[in-house]
């Protein structure tokens, strides 16, 4: 039994709606929107790669050195919002310390399943890192990061044997997961739900919180959460890190939201923005 099986309704909305415990939600999203145009007129980079037939499997690439790791960053949105383009201001840091960041798109619910979703986002990793020496980086220096539903798909990620896409099956070095939403069966709980369209199968069958999303050995795992957000959906993290044996603990910057965990990201100042570095090093 999860620990939020017997909660009511409204508990459910103000635990595991982020817009809901942040009110402030649409003022930071604008504030991205502005912060990421700007990213991209000021750094050199290569828009919309195509990765898939869908219009929205693509991804953003800013070069970094010859032979530097490759950073791939996946979005959030609660899997049915949101796209790279809000979120293009996450890669300078990186960039700067050499990286070549792949800012990553997907289709999304309830357009497709989660499952497609999934699918669509392995397949634009692997597309990314097949390429990775024609871009510039090394195939062996590659690393993800995922914020809300977008750390949901770095935790497959960091979980997938990629023999099956002809890629070594210790692809992926780290994964960094920011604020992550893991179990979907909580999502159906939500108002959100009637945007997502999640069903009782496709969120079990997508449940990061079973054996079956044990991250490969030899992948280093960063959680984080907002220190200021509600204990309930920072507890996907703790339940994560307990469950799969994390040695790190959780990072809760201190008065970050949801939203605001980001800037702790894209600031090379920020003890978690520097902890993920290091993972690159």
């Amino acid at each position: 039994m999860s620990y939020w099986s017997d909660w009511d309704d409204e508990k459910i909305e103000r635990h595991f709606n982020p817009r809901v415990a942040a009110p402030t939600a649409g003022d930071h999203l604008a504030d991205f929107t502005e912060r990421a145009a700007q990213t991209r007129q000021r750094y050199d980079m290569r828009r919309n790669i195509s990765y898939g037939d869908h219009p929205r499997e693509v991804y953003d690439l800013f070069p970094g050195v010859i032979g530097g790791p490759m950073h791939i960053f996946i979005h959030g949105g609660y899997w049915r919002a949101l796209s790279k383009d809000e979120h293009s201001f996450v890669a300078p840091p990186f960039n700067a310390a050499g990286a070549t960041v792949v800012m990553m798109n997907y289709p999304l619910c309830p357009e497709v399943t989660l499952g497609e979703l999934v699918s669509a986002t392995m397949r634009g990793i692997a597309h990314a890192a097949v390429r990775a020496d024609s871009y510039g980086a090394s195939p062996d220096r590659i690393h993800v990061s995922g914020h809300s539903a977008g750390a949901h798909l770095a935790a497959v990620a960091a979980s997938r044997d990629w023999t099956g896409d002809k890629l070594p099956a210790d692809l992926i070095r780290s994964a960094t997961l920011l604020s992550g939403i893991f179990d979907p069966r909580v999502a159906m709980r939500t108002s959100i739900n009637a945007e997502i369209g999640l069903d009782q199968s496709q969120a079990e069958q997508n449940n990061i919180l079973t054996d079956r999303f044990r991250p490969l050995p030899h992948v280093e795992i960063l959680l984080a959460a907002g220190g200021a957000e509600p204990d309930g959906w920072i507890r996907q993290s703790t339940d994560y890190r307990e469950m799969f044996d994390v040695t790190r603990a959780v990072m809760l910057p201190e008065g970050a939201n949801h939203f605001t965990l980001l800037d702790h990201v894209a600031d090379p100042r920020a003890d978690l923005c520097r902890a993920m570095l290091k993972l690159m090093a």
